[in-house]
């Protein structure tokens, strides 16, 4: 769900498919070397195929070429990743790299995230850069002005929003405790989201502050709003009973 998220809408199936063909014994097996795990997760991506654009290209394409053959890996995804439409910050090629980078410096992340007691060391985790290609690279055979290419506050929100809280409560649950306080208190630590939906839901004077009212909203949105539930949505129902919003 981690290598969904950082896929976001436009790649995260095909970021999924690719993490559920390795098992992340071979990510722990290569703490504190991104390169190889940069390998296994490109080459699984089949995007690591000839005609190579630089060195660094076939370099990554030799060494998964090696690890597919030790792991016995089945043939990569056949969904593609997609540039169009996407940022430079936001290409599949970047988001990988930082991918890898993050599973390089912790290893066993999943446990990690889980002990983390606050939103601010969650925060922490995430402070990582990728390999130092990437300091002048969005993309393979591109070069540019070095830049640091650090997982963003504001990407790291929506990783927390769309991944980490969910797994949080889920695991939560699996384990038998409740941190249904914590969550929400987390929450309410991250900012409000900006799209067209909220900003329709902003007319009727919601109190919308924070990532969880948003979320909310969004979930009213997607179960109610798009099916035309009205008369089995408190708020519909609020809202044509009121004398401001009855057209």
């Amino acid at each position: 769900m981690l290598s969904k998220g950082f896929g976001l809408n436009v790649n995260g199936e095909a970021f999924l498919a690719m993490a559920k063909q390795l098992s992340i014994h071979h990510i722990i097996k290569r703490k504190h070397q991104p390169v190889q795990i940069e390998a296994l997760f490109f080459g699984q991506l089949g995007i690591l195929q000839p005609p190579f654009s630089d060195s660094y290209h076939e370099a990554l394409s030799k060494e998964y070429l090696y690890l597919k053959q030790l792991h016995k890996l089945p043939p990569p995804s056949s969904l593609a990743v997609q540039f169009s439409r996407l940022r430079p910050a936001n290409f599949p090629t970047l988001r990988i790299a930082q991918l890898a980078s993050l599973y390089a410096k912790h290893g066993t992340l999943f446990q990690t995230m889980a002990n983390a007691k606050t939103l601010s060391e969650s925060i922490a985790l995430f402070k990582v850069e990728p390999s130092e290609y990437w300091k002048t690279h969005y993309n393979f055979g591109i070069e540019g002005k070095p830049k640091t290419k650090k997982i963003s506050r504001s990407f790291f929100d929506l990783i927390a929003i769309n991944t980490l809280l969910p797994i949080r409560f889920a695991y939560s649950r699996y384990l038998g405790a409740s941190a249904q306080d914590a969550i929400l208190d987390w929450a309410a630590q991250i900012p409000l989201e900006r799209n067209r939906i909220l900003t329709a839901f902003g007319a009727f004077d919601l109190p919308l502050t924070h990532a969880g009212n948003s979320q909310a909203v969004l979930h009213l949105y997607k179960n109610y709003c798009q099916k035309r539930a009205c008369l089995q949505c408190q708020v519909g129902n609020f809202l044509m009973k009121s004398p401001k919003h009855k057209n």
